[in-house]
């Protein structure tokens, strides 16, 4: 079972330019979260799952709480947390930046990561 969260936008100091620590952007996170037996599937009851506005509150922590230099250090930062926290098999995480501050016109720039449980160093 998958559970997806798409398109949560958190403001944070992260980047590589001393202006982007100080000023902060908008950062949008994409989050896929699977899990091999999934009870809830089958009793609807939210405690059976992974509760996804826990997830949220806990992008949003890791988010604004540390700056980073690299959004691949970022994503790998909350994919580690949300495997900590959450009994999930999987999680894959994508960080972008709309607009980052570069010389030329860009949409935007990511990373992503996909860990497992066993990838965690303990």
């Amino acid at each position: 079972m998958d559970v997806f969260i798409q398109g949560l936008e958190v403001y944070g100091h992260h980047g590589v330019a001393p202006e982007e620590k100080v000023l902060g952007q908008r950062l949008l996170f994409d989050v896929r979260l699977t899990m091999d037996e999934c009870p809830a599937a089958r009793t609807d009851d939210v405690t059976d799952t992974v509760d996804y506005t826990e997830v949220l509150d806990l992008v949003t922590e890791v988010t604004t709480v540390q700056s980073y230099s690299l959004l691949e250090r970022l994503a790998q930062a909350i994919a580690e947390s949300i495997l900590r926290k959450f009994p999930v098999d999987e999680v894959w995480v994508q960080v972008t930046k709309p607009h980052p501050p570069v010389a030329c016109a860009l949409a935007s720039v990511a990373a992503a990561v996909e860990l497992q449980r066993a990838d965690l160093e303990d």
